[in-house]
């Protein structure tokens, strides 16, 4: 979060960084935790200085799945009647971001002849989801996944987008009283834990045919079909419609 922004976005994330980078270790992952500020190219390519200088780590998978929350979305809120700033925060972070780190991870992996870049996404980039700025932002991430995968092709590098859909983040299993009742309903009808979407990272990541699916758009349930796992309950959660 930038400085400026403070105002305007949520300040409340619930757990602090240490408690995910333990939560990692649990369960047999390891972590380093690094605070980065998404609002700030340098601080982006900071990180990725870090792990070159610090881990000498070559970097597989990129996931871009960066926002800027503010601490309470306008649904159906007219364009003209929106706060200002709103279209720089959410494009800025949510959509700047995701090319910056993409161009900081793209020269190692091309140098490799390997990696993928997976851009999340939602349906918020083909129909009126919360605001005008959201779905821009949203249709924005889409076509540049799509046009990023053209570069790197000859250089065994994909890049693809995927939409998990509606997720129980903490933050939304925090302030389950942010959305209009209508809306909440039909999140928690259709939600799946974060889980579900890394599970089709994973399994993309490791087709040996991931090139194929380079440049396109998937929903995290079409990989879960074709790989054959669940959530994290054992439901195979519907995949949203595409239109």
């Amino acid at each position: 979060m930038r400085p400026g922004a403070r105002s305007r976005l949520a300040s409340n994330w619930p757990g602090p960084l240490q408690e995910t980078a333990n939560e990692i270790a649990q369960r047999g992952g390891r972590c380093i935790p690094i605070v980065c500020d998404h609002g700030d190219d340098a601080s982006v390519k900071r990180v990725f200085e870090r792990v070159h200088d610090e881990q000498n780590a070559a970097i597989d998978i990129l996931v871009n799945n960066v926002f800027a929350a503010p601490s309470h979305m306008p649904v159906n809120v007219p364009f003209w009647e929106l706060e200002d700033g709103l279209w720089e925060d959410l494009l800025r972070v949510g959509l700047r971001s995701h090319y910056i780190a993409s161009r900081c991870a793209a020269p190692r992996m091309v140098a490799r002849r390997k990696g993928l870049i997976v851009n999340t996404s939602s349906g918020g980039a083909v129909r009126y989801t919360f605001n005008v700025p959201f779905d821009v932002q949203k249709a924005g991430v889409d076509k540049m996944a799509k046009d990023m995968a053209h570069d790197p092709k000859p250089f065994n590098v994909a890049a693809v987008v995927i939409w998990p859909g509606f997720v129980n983040s903490e933050k939304f299993l925090a302030q389950p009283d942010r959305l209009p009742a209508p809306l909440a309903k039909r999140i928690m009808e259709s939600v799946k834990s974060s889980e579900f979407a890394r599970r089709a990272v994973v399994g993309l990541a490791a087709d040996p045919a991931i090139m194929e699916k380079s440049g396109r758009l998937h929903l995290v349930a079409e990989p879960a079909q074709e790989y054959g796992f669940t959530d994290t309950d054992g439901r195979m959660p519907s995949a949203p419609s595409r239109v």
